[in-house]
């Protein structure tokens, strides 16, 4: 059987590299051992390191990853690629990451290339497209959303009104990446989140690496998914929750910035107070039922992949250190 070609946006961000790994050299005991994929990772810079690791993925008899360059505000660019593509044995899927325009920042961009790379979908008659969105404030609510969660809203109702058109869509949303604790922007994230948020707020959290492989459990077993949203976590937690289990696994308190810098940011960066106020919608519309299908959202990711919960990530990153 002739290779299934799949293109990824965002190939070499961390959704991206999970997703190729794991439709590579698949861990997913769910989709079919018989078929083969042709990954075409999609970068703005194919010479980068990070696309060079990406050319070095370990693959399984019979797949193959190609790294194209394309940016994706070039619709000119994108459709060359997606007819390179297509004359190769046609398009089966498509996963799209697109680059977080950073906080406070217009989502213009990220909404028109969305709907660009739906259109060339459609136009090509791509079998599945699977999109990364993230958690909204319920299933109907768009009033208070900062500009990046309005563009994916928008994107994903413009996937919906493309079914009668023949788009096969799959909708993925994120919960509040583990990640975002690593570093200095998870200094930065502990004070911030446990200032702004109350007490009891529980976020749901993600491995960033679980969405990738969430996203390649669906392109392999995607009539299961056709047009369904799946919510992407491993957990909920309470801000005194994510600290008790961090120093329970890594033997240490959180690292953490003085609380004044958290104070001023809450006060003055729009960015972070929309953080804030999303993060309490979601647990006020989860505790209230104002999002009746969420938990059951939360169960089909689980099918398409097996989640890690915080804990289980921060063993495997102390593992990683030592």
């Amino acid at each position: 059987m002739a290779a299934r070609n799949v293109i990824v946006t965002g190939a070499t961000g961390r959704q991206g590299r999970a997703f190729v790994q794991e439709l590579l050299n698949p861990s997913n005991t769910n989709g079919s051992t018989s078929l083969t994929y042709r990954v075409w990772a999609v970068t703005r810079d194919t010479a980068s390191p990070a696309a060079a690791r990406l050319s070095g993925v370990e693959k399984s008899h019979g797949n193959e990853i190609r790294v194209v360059q394309g940016d994706l505000s070039d619709v000119e660019r994108l459709k060359q690629i997606f007819t390179e593509v297509a004359a190769e044995g046609g398009i089966f899927g498509i996963f799209v990451v697109l680059p977080y325009p950073g906080l406070g920042n217009n989502g213009g961009d990220e909404e028109r290339q969305g709907k660009t790379l739906v259109d060339l979908a459609i136009e090509f008659k791509v079998e599945a497209l699977v999109y990364s969105s993230t958690i909204p404030p319920g299933p109907d609510e768009d009033n208070g959303f900062d500009a990046s969660r309005l563009a994916k809203r928008e994107i994903e109702l413009y996937c919906k009104s493309m079914s009668d058109k023949g788009l096969n869509w799959s909708i993925v949303q994120p919960g509040f990446f583990m990640e975002n604790f690593d570093g200095w922007m998870g200094a930065l994230a502990v004070p911030v989140l446990s200032q702004g948020l109350q007490k009891g707020t529980e976020m749901l959290l993600v491995a960033s690496e679980d969405i990738g492989k969430v996203a390649a459990g669906i392109i392999q077993n995607h009539e299961r998914y056709t047009h369904k949203t799946v919510t992407v976590a491993g957990g909920s937690y309470t801000m005194d929750e994510i600290k008790n289990a961090y120093k329970e696994v890594m033997g240490k308190t959180m690292p953490s910035v003085p609380a004044i810098l958290a104070w001023l940011a809450l006060k003055l960066s729009a960015g972070v107070q929309h953080v804030i106020k999303d993060t309490e919608r979601v647990h006020q519309a989860r505790v209230s039922g104002g999002y009746p299908t969420l938990d059951e959202e939360i169960e089909l990711a689980k099918t398409a992949c097996e989640m890690q919960d915080f804990r289980t990530w921060l063993i495997k990153r102390k593992e990683k250190q030592s």
